[in-house]
């Protein structure tokens, strides 16, 4: 016969009691965590495929964790980035400027941000000054199309800034909880060869990943595919938070995008982001024990 002696008793115990509160803590990871920062990189009309074994996006990938089934909504251009905005079209179907219907009064994630006390600024290459309303600037490398936030009148325009207002940010210690990163219509590929956009990328995410912080994410995504893969694109999410080397299968869009960055900054959804699901599998579980809890395992020993 085999006696169990009351050490072994209480060891037994604790193992069961961790793994409760292991088993907790691995609940806790299906949400979003708070995030200080959110950096969203918009790249241009390119499939999923076409991307993700670029030399740097596969680095990328392989070091953090990516959506294998992201889509846009629709297509041309301009829709999906007030989509990512705004979730929703908002009747938008066309890249005409200023967008069909605009100014708008719609939430955002300008006028959430503002609303909660958080900042934001949207950074464009080759936007011409702060606030500009030009449609096109430097021979098409920036078009309007891309910045959904000049079609609404609820937000500081104040808060679009031309790119090389990002580094000054970063180096005063002054990066907005939320950020945009447009790049120009060659370095996004809408117009250059995919290695043009990759190098890019190699150039200037490891900048933001560090400045995002430790409680940070660098989410970068592609407004539409090449119309010619079912609108699939890659959507990537880089920075400590998010599990290394990890792919999400969960099928997402651009409205799952914008429900995920209101769950991290702590906004309330708003339009399609209402009914749409965080996505939650790609970040790293924090466990957190309860004091009761911890208490109930510390008296195995008393």
């Amino acid at each position: 016969m085999n006696v169990v002696s009351p050490t072994q008793s209480k060891g037994a115990a604790l193992i069961v009691a961790l793994a409760a509160l292991l088993s907790a803590g691995r609940a806790q990871a299906a949400s979003v965590p708070h995030l200080d920062h959110v950096i969203v990189v918009v790249m241009e009309n390119k499939s999923y495929n076409q991307v993700r074994v670029l030399p740097y996006t596969a680095s990328l990938i392989a070091a953090n964790s990516h959506c294998s089934n992201s889509f846009a909504i629709t297509h041309p251009s301009q829709p999906n980035y007030i989509a990512l905005w705004a979730g929703s079209l908002l009747g938008v179907n066309s890249n005409q400027c200023p967008a069909f219907g605009s100014p708008f009064s719609a939430e955002n994630l300008g006028h959430a941000c503002e609303a909660a006390g958080l900042t934001w600024r949207a950074y464009s290459e080759n936007l011409s000054a702060a606030g500009s309303v030009l449609c096109t600037n430097d021979g098409m490398l920036y078009t309007r199309k891309h910045d959904p936030w000049t079609n609404f009148n609820n937000l500081n325009h104040l808060n679009e800034r031309p790119y090389s207002d990002l580094a000054l940010d970063i180096a005063n210690n002054t990066l907005p909880n939320l950020v945009f990163v447009i790049p120009n219509n060659c370095n996004n590929t809408h117009d250059c060869a995919l290695a043009v956009g990759d190098t890019w990328l190699s150039n200037n995410i490891p900048a933001m990943v560090a400045a995002a912080g430790p409680n940070g994410c660098v989410i970068l995504t592609w407004d539409e595919d090449d119309s010619a893969s079912f609108n699939r694109i890659l959507t990537v999410f880089a920075g400590p938070m998010v599990i290394p080397n990890f792919v999400s299968p969960g099928t997402v869009n651009h409205y799952n995008l914008v429900r995920t960055i209101c769950d991290a900054l702590g906004l309330a959804p708003f339009a399609n982001a209402v009914t749409a699901a965080p996505i939650t599998d790609v970040w790293v579980p924090t466990i957190s024990i309860e004091n009761n809890a911890w208490g109930g395992v510390k008296s195995l020993y008393r």
